[in-house]
């Protein structure tokens, strides 16, 4: 790394994760959260939140991103290094409604520390306990390097691109990421992957692979635990087309990335158009209206054609 301490070579780097969300290269960078952000919303969606944004507002941590971060955490790296990272909240607080609670919630915030609580911490070692008896698990299908940071820059427009996969595979090229579910039934799955774009993520991960590591990607599994017990366990491989699919919708990202950075502006779902755009009902509600007048027409019809008697 260079003297500023910005990263200016292409590589795995072990970045604390604050650091990689961050903009840790010599040059503006963007990860697999943001360039899906840009395609799935906009670049406008993006850039609010984003690191680059010196107006952006404080972000607060929800609940639910905590346990994200014990689950991969304890599921990942077991137990070492749990207490330096984690703090459970005392018993004598049901929330943070109190003075005194919030209090020393901030405090621990500003130590570096993700506040967690009993109940979180015993979900997530039933979760570890279900995933460790798994064939595939047992088999070594999340071993590797953990956590590590590839980073390395865009051929087409220069820009920095950021990837941190669960787990680098230490010679194969069958990558692996670990998510926790509400359920692992078949529609639920699928949803998830629609609705958080993970081909999209597998393909930053494939481009990784062949930037930094040299390695073409073989193939990238999702490893799937339930939050809630029995915390059942499966393991689903994407299909290369749709991570295809992810790579031709990263390229529109990127490129759209590329362009805001030259224009410094960050349009939102419409664009920069200066015209009105029309807008039209969906096809399933004009069908709905339109049958439903049908019906009121056809009804009004027949009673103007047999009239009630008086």
């Amino acid at each position: 790394m260079p003297t500023s301490g910005k990263i200016n070579q292409p590589g795995v780097y072990a970045l604390p994760i604050e650091v990689y969300h961050g903009q840790p290269t010599v040059g503006p960078s963007i990860s697999s959260s943001g360039l899906r952000t840009i395609w799935q919303q906009s670049p406008a969606h993006y850039y609010v939140d984003s690191a680059l944004n010196p107006n952006r507002a404080p972000g607060e941590d929800r609940p639910a991103f905590a346990v994200g971060r014990l689950a991969h955490k304890l599921l990942l790296e077991g137990t070492d290094g749990l207490a330096e990272e984690f703090v459970t909240r005392p018993e004598q607080w049901s929330d943070w409604r109190t003075k005194e609670a919030r209090v020393w919630r901030d405090e621990q915030v500003l130590a570096g520390k993700t506040v967690i609580t009993d109940a979180d911490l015993a979900a997530v070692t039933g979760m570890a306990e279900s995933l460790a008896t798994h064939p595939l698990v047992e088999q070594g299908i999340l071993d590797g390097f953990v956590e590590r940071s590839l980073l390395w820059q865009d051929a087409k427009t220069g820009v920095w691109l950021k990837s941190r996969p669960d787990v680098i595979p230490n010679s194969s090229g069958l990558f692996a990421d670990l998510k926790t579910t509400a359920s692992v039934a078949d529609d639920e799955l699928a949803r998830s992957l629609a609705s958080y774009g993970y081909h999209m993520q597998a393909a930053l991960v494939g481009m990784a692979s062949e930037a930094v590591l040299g390695r073409p990607m073989e193939e990238f599994a999702l490893v799937w635990v339930e939050k809630a017990p029995p915390h059942c366990v499966r393991v689903t491989v994407l299909t290369g087309a749709d991570i295809e699919r992810g790579r031709m919708q990263l390229r529109s990202a990127i490129d759209q990335f590329a362009r805001c950075l030259d224009t410094g502006r960050w349009p939102g779902p419409g664009g920069d158009r200066a015209d009105a755009e029309y807008l039209e009902l969906p096809a399933w509600a004009a069908t709905r209206i339109d049958r439903e007048l049908e019906l009121q027409a056809a009804e009004a019809n027949d009673n103007h054609s047999h009239p009630k008697a008086a």
